[in-house]
């Protein structure tokens, strides 16, 4: 297949390209998952936006006000090694060093993660978990979103046809904050068959606040919120734990396909539910793979 790259050298630049091509551009910036889909013949792009010009993209920085700013262009490896996310948001760091092999997370952006928005990938859930915001930008101007919004479906995102997402910015955890990425696969590396991402802030055995998010068991991933207001402001044991392991259950709605059933899907948020929680909580809990 034949298309037209482009290698615009500003965001202006980028987004009024992108603008003039709307429909038949596509955005790519590591290209670990938009070639394999160009090469079976998936997408047939007339044009393609490469944003390997604008480093402003590869940044992480912290802002004045202490929130973390992760730049799309920024590969997972990126991530990982980086002191900012190790400090700010460690989730995110646990959950980048379980993707795919060396080269994706060598090349593989979280940009192109997000927009690609494969299900049982692994920085949404750890994103949700922190509050992440996205921010996108278009011939319009700049909007930001709660990440939640972003994703729309399976292989989906809410991005306009002339939009670009530039990055995405965590505002600061709780001092006395824990969090815990988990995640259920055949093979190490794999796409989750379920992630879970839980931060939790515990005071005197009553939980103050908790995140809980999962992947790989619905279209989106998404925030367990009623496993969150199950423990929310109280005591935590046994038997609260294994109720809000149910209702984080029953809010998914996997899919069977030839990694794992629905139904596995399901009984497999029970387990590492209750692990992520121990984990957070800090009981130790040994995590399974």
């Amino acid at each position: 297949m034949r298309f037209e790259l482009l290698q615009p050298q500003s965001m202006d630049e980028a987004v009024s390209l992108l603008s003039a091509h709307r429909e038949e551009a596509r955005v790519i910036a590591g290209g670990q998952s938009l070639l394999l889909m160009i090469r079976s013949g998936l997408v047939r792009p007339g044009f393609l936006l490469s944003l390997g010009a604008l480093r402003e993209l590869a940044e992480i920085r912290v802002t004045p006000e202490v929130n973390l700013h992760i730049g799309a262009l920024t590969t997972h490896r990126q991530i990982w090694a980086s002191r900012h996310t190790r400090e700010h948001a460690n989730i995110l760091s646990q959950a980048v060093s379980r993707i795919g092999s060396t080269p994706v997370r060598n090349f593989g952006t979280l940009g192109g993660n997000l927009c690609h928005n494969e299900m049982g990938s692994d920085p949404p859930p750890a994103l949700l978990a922190l509050n992440a915001t996205a921010e996108c930008v278009s011939p319009r101007g700049k909007r930001k979103l709660p990440l939640s919004q972003l994703f729309t479906g399976y292989f989906e995102t809410c991005l306009e046809p002339d939009e670009i997402l530039a990055g995405v910015e965590t505002p600061p955890l709780p001092s006395t904050s824990k969090s815990v990425y988990l995640k259920h696969t055949i093979r190490f590396g794999d796409l989750a068959i379920v992630g879970v991402a839980a931060m939790t802030v515990i005071r005197d055995g009553v939980c103050e606040e908790l995140r809980l998010a999962l992947g790989g068991v619905g279209p989106v991933p998404f925030r367990a919120t009623k496993a969150e207001n199950l423990l929310r402001q109280t005591s935590i044991h046994d038997s609260a734990i294994d109720e809000a392991a149910e209702a984080a259950a029953e809010m998914c709605d996997p899919i069977s396909d030839a990694h794992a059933s629905a139904d596995y899907r399901r009984k497999m948020v029970r387990v590492f539910v209750r692990r992520a929680l121990n984990q957070a909580i800090g009981s130790g809990a040994r995590e399974l793979r």
